[in-house]
C-alpha cells in the first residue's frame, strides 16, 4: 500500500464487517492488528468511530450491531483509545434511538468479552 491509503483500508474493513449477516470476530482481530502495527491505523479507526457515530441513525439494526461489536472489540483490546468516546453525550437531546442502541451494544460486548477472559 502507498502512504496515504490507510483510510481506504480502514473503510474497507468497516464496510465488509457491517455487510456480514452476523458479526465475525475476524474483522475485530484484523482491525486490532492494523491498529497495533501502525499509529495511523489507530488514528483512522478512532476518526471512523466518531464519523460512524454521527451517521449511525442511517444504518439498519444488523449493520449497527456489527459496527458496535467491531468497535467494542477495538476498545476492549485497547487497540483504539477510549478518548474517541468523547463524542458520545448521553442526553435525551443528543442521542437517537440508534445511537443509544449502538452504545448499549458496545457496553454489553465489553462486559461480555470481559466475562470470557
Amino acid at each position: 500500500m502507498k502512504e496515504g491509503q490507510e483510510m481506504e483500508l480502514v473503510n474497507m474493513i468497516i464496510e465488509c464487517c457491517i455487510e456480514e449477516r452476523t458479526y465475525l470476530r475476524f474483522y475485530g482481530l484484523l482491525a486490532e492488528r492494523f491498529c497495533r502495527i501502525k499509529e495511523i491505523y489507530k488514528q483512522n479507526f478512532e476518526f471512523q468511530f466518531e464519523h460512524q457515530y454521527v451517521k449511525i441513525h442511517r444504518l439498519e439494526t444488523n449493520k449497527l450491531r456489527n459496527l458496535a461489536k467491531l468497535f467494542a472489540h477495538l476498545f476492549y483490546t485497547d487497540a483504539i483509545d477510549w478518548a474517541a468516546f468523547k463524542i458520545v453525550k448521553l442526553t435525551e437531546e443528543e442521542t437517537t434511538s440508534s445511537s443509544r442502541i449502538f452504545i448499549k451494544i458496545i457496553c454489553q460486548e465489553v462486559k461480555l468479552i470481559n466475562l470470557c477472559f
